[in-house]
């Protein structure tokens, strides 16, 4: 059970931060309160939205996510990414189209997560209909 009284909490961070200024303390202190994060997000030109590569960069800060000693606020938290794809599950192996797994391509934010020991987890893929 989640540190949190409500069981899930859904945040839209383009609506929450059109002007692209993020409350950092804010997100960190809501993630502080979850077990469990899902971030879903389009995954095109193999990545994700700029606004949230900027909170990555900005909430994910060293001596709260990670540090020589101490930090890592969010160590052990299970985290997931949710993507949704506009190309046909066939078109993501290796010997395919794209030449590479959505695993492989995925692998910055799996380290990312393993960095600040996070529990990253396998991605949901949710299959965009052409």
């Amino acid at each position: 059970m989640g540190k949190h009284p409500e069981k899930y909490k859904v945040r839209l961070l383009h609506q929450l931060y059109p002007d692209g200024k993020i409350d950092v303390a804010a997100e960190q202190k809501l993630i502080e309160q979850y077990d469990k994060v899902v971030f879903q997000f389009p995954f095109y030109w193999f990545n994700c939205p700029p606004l949230f590569k900027q909170w990555l960069d900005e909430v994910l800060t060293y001596g709260w996510a990670y540090s020589s000693n101490s930090g890592y606020k969010v160590a052990g938290k299970k985290i997931v990414l949710a993507l949704s794809v506009g190309i046909d599950e066939h078109e993501c192996r290796s010997e395919a189209k794209y030449k590479y797994t959505l695993a492989e391509l995925t692998r910055p934010f799996e380290l990312t997560f393993e960095y600040v020991k996070a529990d990253y987890r396998p991605f949901l893929l949710i299959m965009a209909l052409n």
